[in-house]
C-alpha cells in the first residue's frame, strides 16, 4: 500500500467536514427528533462529557477519512486517471449506501429503534461520506 500517494492536509479537512455536518445535522436540523429517538433529556445531554464525546467523534472521523483515503488512494493509483469529483460523490454515497446504512439499520432492528432514527442516523452518515468524497477527490 503506497501511502504517499495520499494527500494527509485532504484527510483531515475531510474529517473536520465530517464532523461539522455532524454538529449541523444532530443541531438544528435533526437534533430534537434525535433526541426524541434515543430517549434523552435536555437535562441529560447537558450533563454529558462534552469533550470527551465531541473528542472521540472527530477522532472516529478521522479514521473513517483515512479509510476512505487508503481506498481511494492507497492501492496504487493511475497519475493519468485521476479521481473525479463525481467518482468521490459516487464511491462516497456506494459506501454509506451499501455499507454503513444497512449496517445501522440492522443494528437498530434488533434494537426496536424506530424507522425515523434509523434514517437520521444513516443518512448522516451517507451524506458525510459523500462529503468525505467530495474532498479527497477534488483534493488528491
Amino acid at each position: 500500500m503506497d501511502l504517499s500517494t495520499i494527500n494527509w492536509l485532504a484527510v483531515v479537512v475531510a474529517a473536520i467536514a465530517f464532523f461539522a455536518l455532524g454538529a449541523l445535522w444532530y443541531g438544528p436540523v435533526f437534533g430534537k427528533a434525535w433526541q426524541r429517538g434515543v430517549g434523552l433529556t435536555d437535562e441529560e445531554i447537558k450533563s454529558a462529557n462534552m469533550g470527551k464525546l465531541f473528542g472521540s467523534a472527530f477522532i472516529f472521523a478521522l479514521i473513517i477519512a483515512v479509510g476512505m483515503a487508503m481506498f481511494f488512494f492507497g492501492m496504487g493509483t493511475d497519475p493519468n486517471n485521476p479521481m473525479t469529483i463525481s467518482d468521490g460523490v459516487m464511491y462516497g454515497a456506494m459506501t454509506g449506501i451499501f455499507f454503513v446504512l444497512p449496517s445501522t439499520c440492522m443494528n437498530y432492528l434488533f434494537a426496536r429503534k424506530s424507522a425515523s432514527l434509523m434514517m437520521i442516523d444513516s443518512f448522516y452518515h451517507v451524506v458525510a461520506y459523500v462529503v468525505v468524497g467530495i474532498i479527497l477527490a477534488a483534493w488528491q
